[in-house]
C-alpha cells in the first residue's frame, strides 16, 4: 500500500496515518502493535515534514512475514543515532529514539538523487503474502527498486503536473 502526500498538510497526514493503521488492523488483532504502528507512522511523517520539503510516500510492506512501514522523502540521508538517551528538556529529538524502542529494526536507505527511505520493521506478523501491494496510481511513478518517485516529482513540479498529466 502506498500513500503519496504532503506531510506539511496536517489533514492529509492524519488521513494517511489513519488509512495505514486501518490497513494494518485488517491483519492483526493486537491493539498494542497497532498503537505502536500509528505512533511510528506519525513520527516518520513528522520528521519528513520537519526535515524535507514535505512531499513523501508512505508505504506498507512485508519483510519475513512482519509488517514494514517506509517513508520516502526528498531530504538527504542521515546517520541513525537513536540509542543515546534523549535530552529530557529538548523540544525535539526523541522521535527516532521512541521508534527504536518500539520497532524490531529501523534503517535509512539513500536513494541516489531522490532523497532517502526510512524503513521500520514492526513486531507485527502478517500471515497473508501480498497483503500490502504497491498502490501508486501511475506505474511511471515507480522506480526499478520499487521506490515511489512521487515525492521527487512533486518537489520539482509543485503544481501537481509533470509532463505526464495531473497526479
Amino acid at each position: 500500500m502506498c500513500w503519496s502526500l504532503n506531510a506539511n498538510d496536517a489533514r492529509a497526514t492524519r488521513e494517511a496515518r489513519k488509512a495505514a493503521t486501518a490497513t494494518l488492523r485488517e491483519h492483526t488483532a493486537s491493539n498494542d502493535a497497532l498503537g505502536a504502528a500509528e505512533l511510528i507512522i506519525g513520527e516518520l511523517l513528522s520528521n519528513a515534514a520537519r526535515h524535507a520539503d514535505g512531499h513523501v510516500c508512505l508505504e506498507l510492506g512485508l519483510a519475513d512475514g512482519l509488517a514494514q512501514i517506509s517513508v520516502h522523502d526528498t531530504s538527504p540521508a542521515f546517520a541513525l543515532d537513536f540509542k543515546r538517551p534523549p535530552d529530557h528538556f529538548s523540544e525535539s529529538g526523541r522521535g527516532l529514539y521512541i521508534i527504536s524502542e518500539l520497532a524490531r529494526t529501523i534503517s535509512v536507505t539513500p536513494i541516489s538523487g531522490m532523497g532517502k527511505r526510512v524503513t521500520v520493521t514492526l513486531d507485527l506478523p502478517v500471515e497473508r503474502e501480498g497483503a500490502f501491494e504497491p498502490t501508486c496510481l501511475r506505474t511511471w511513478l515507480r522506480h526499478d527498486d520499487g521506490v515511489c518517485l512521487r515525492p521527487r516529482i512533486a518537489k520539482y513540479h509543485p503544481k501537481g503536473t509533470s509532463g505526464h498529466g495531473a497526479m
